[in-house]
């Protein structure tokens, strides 16, 4: 055979001395063929270096090898969060080893999710991957009516729940943050809260209420966005009471708010864990870098980001058995509390 010709399926089969059909399901990946005949096609594979047609295997398998990550998100907060940013990188390493291309997907919040399902509909992609989305009317409903597999990081809020989720238990990380602060000697928690139409957030406020309710505490609460900008205003609202001492312990329900509310307190001369004790919610590496380092509740991109990706790839492959997967909330102490 010249070097200039290209190599086709059937050289790969006459070479390793199978049928056509055999080859093709080995370079498919598919299941039912023997370790000998396999291990023959493979070898055929390397030694001629046989490229799969991948346009004509999407024709096909009516697949585009294209995955779309939502994030319906203003941009700012996009590329500032750091929770975000480590877990989309975590689903891009996860899908260029499946050799799947990733595409992203600013979701429009003003018009409840409708441009990013118009654009998941046009079958560009044969699935979705949705992070951060929020409980408006409508936006969860929007990007379910795709007709395309979607799996959501974060558990999500609709008239019909789909069980395709991932997340953390974030009941569970509101207990373990309440739990720490009233281990620490906190008897006058507040909390800074996300946006409460996320159930992320709802959910932290929730297990940190229930905890703080056993003992006769209802905390002082207020709402944040998941952002610097929010934590920091939470954190000088609070400072005159901690001042007082009417506030002792705060739970800021990610690390980004967290480190914003102490920045606050700093340039007020308040000492965190001495004036008021700090749990957070994250476990990124800005937690443990801070000064003091963050008590955090681990929120594991890497797990969460692989679970989406498997989940994904299940649903293509008709294989998945039907269940979301709940990660388990595991707290990190630290000098902050």
């Amino acid at each position: 055979m010249r070097p200039s010709d290209r190599v086709t399926l059937e050289d790969v089969a006459r070479a390793a001395g199978v049928s056509r059909a055999t080859a093709s399901r080995v370079v498919r990946g598919d299941t039912g063929v023997t370790a000998k005949k396999t291990k023959a096609v493979q070898a055929a594979v390397a030694s001629l270096g046989y490229i799969p047609n991948s346009a004509a295997r999407a024709l096909v398998s009516r697949r585009t090898g294209t995955v779309a990550v939502v994030i319906p998100e203003p941009d700012q907060m996009i590329f500032s969060d750091p929770f975000l940013t480590q877990t989309v990188q975590e689903i891009s390493r996860d899908l260029d080893e499946a050799d799947i291309q990733l595409v992203m997907v600013f979701g429009d919040q003003s018009g409840h999710g409708r441009r990013a399902a118009k654009y998941l509909r046009n079958g560009s992609v044969d699935g979705a991957i949705v992070i951060s989305h929020h409980r408006f009317s409508g936006q969860v409903e929007a990007i379910m009516s795709v007709q395309i597999p979607v799996v959501f990081i974060g558990r999500p809020v609709a008239q019909a729940s789909p069980n395709s989720w991932v997340d953390l238990d974030n009941v569970s990380a509101g207990r373990l943050a309440a739990e720490r602060l009233l281990e620490c000697g906190a008897r006058r928690p507040a909390i800074i809260t996300g946006s409460l139409d996320m159930v992320a957030a709802h959910d932290r406020l929730r297990g940190f209420r229930e905890v703080l309710g056993r003992v006769g505490i209802d905390p002082v609460l207020l709402e944040g966005a998941f952002t610097a900008e929010s934590g920091r205003a939470a954190g000088e609202a609070l400072a005159p009471r901690i001042e007082s001492g009417e506030i002792d312990g705060v739970f800021a329900s990610s690390d980004l708010m967290a480190l914003a509310a102490l920045e606050a307190w700093r340039d007020r001369g308040l000492r965190v864990p001495d004036d008021v004790r700090l749990v957070s919610c994250d476990n990124g590496p800005e937690a443990a870098a801070a000064n003091p380092p963050l008590t955090s509740v681990d929120n594991p991109t890497d797990i969460l980001g692989r679970a989406a990706t498997d989940m994904l790839r299940a649903i293509l492959d008709e294989t998945w058995d039907g269940q979301p997967v709940l990660v388990p909330a595991r707290l990190l102490v630290r000098q902050s509390c």
